[in-house]
């Protein structure tokens, strides 16, 4: 997930929303004052600005929100009962207090939907870290203690991987704190892009990031590690002057058991990774107890 975008098209959907309820306040005017020599609106969804919203954003990552389709279809049953209003209205017919009152349902309905979904979207980007798209330590923990509530009542290995960035604070001094963030943004991507489906990937702070590698023993998280270590020394960065940016990692993996907790699991592959600097960074490092 993009936190930029997600941002972007939360703007989006406000400014949306607020477009629909003019709309409604308009039609309702109209359909109520017609003997004043208002014309009656047609209540066609193409005439809304959310339904224009509601088509881009089906494009994008605001979308996979639950409750977006639902929301879709709430906003053009609005459309759909006021319509069949207008027509009744632009006929000389009578619009009763029961009309307005199925109408009203339907925009109840549709306005609390929305503003579950704007609550969904807020939750997802405070629990995602804005530079890198991936997870923050807010989400984390809860995410963690599950992983390992659920491997020792289905008798599962579970590991625990840190990965530091070699050098960063060279590459921000060198290079500037711009090429610096682009430096955590391609590591990020090739974390996101290299882990298995089922494994998770936190940004633990600064250049540090946590990986999750559920139902793997730490000596089979090891090799997984070391895929995406060696993709991670491949990457070639460039500042904007064209200089080569060198990029590599170090990372400590530990095993998680029922006797020890998930603070106690991070500082040991905190250990391993400590212990991996030490012997010249650019590897990994299993945590064996020593």
């Amino acid at each position: 997930m993009n936190p930029e975008d997600v941002f972007a098209s939360l703007t989006a959907f406000q400014h949306a929303l607020a477009g629909h309820f003019d709309w409604l306040h308009r039609w309702y005017q109209a359909v109520l004052h017609r003997d004043a020599g208002a014309v009656v609106p047609d209540a066609a969804v193409t005439e809304c600005p959310f339904d224009q919203w509601f088509r881009r954003a089906e494009r994008t990552a605001f979308a996979q929100f639950p409750g977006f389709v639902s929301l879709g279809e709430l906003h053009e049953a609005v459309h759909d009962k006021a319509e069949q209003l207008s027509v009744r209205a632009r006929a000389g017919q009578t619009v009763t207090t029961s009309d307005y009152e199925t109408l009203m349902i339907s925009v109840l309905d549709f306005g609390a939907s929305a503003q579950a979904l704007e609550r969904e979207a807020w939750k997802a980007l405070a629990t995602v870290d804005p530079l890198t798209g991936l997870g923050n330590r807010q989400s984390m923990r809860s995410h963690l203690i599950g992983e390992r509530d659920r491997a020792i009542r289905q008798k599962l290995p579970l590991s625990l991987a840190l990965a530091d960035i070699d050098h960063f604070k060279k590459v921000n001094d060198t290079f500037g704190h711009a090429q610096g963030d682009k430096v955590l943004r391609e590591v990020a991507q090739v974390l996101r892009s290299t882990v298995r489906p089922y494994d998770v990937v936190y940004r633990y702070g600064g250049e540090e990031f946590l990986i999750c590698l559920p139902g793997t023993a730490a000596e089979v998280g090891a090799q997984v590690l070391d895929r995406i270590r060696t993709t991670i020394a491949a990457l070639r960065l460039t500042d904007e002057r064209g200089a080569a940016i060198p990029v590599t990692a170090t990372f400590g993996i530990c095993e998680v058991t029922a006797e020890i907790s998930i603070e106690d699991a991070m500082e040991q592959a905190d250990l391993a990774l400590y212990d991996g600097k030490r012997q010249g960074r650019n590897r990994v490092m299993v945590y064996t107890g020593g």
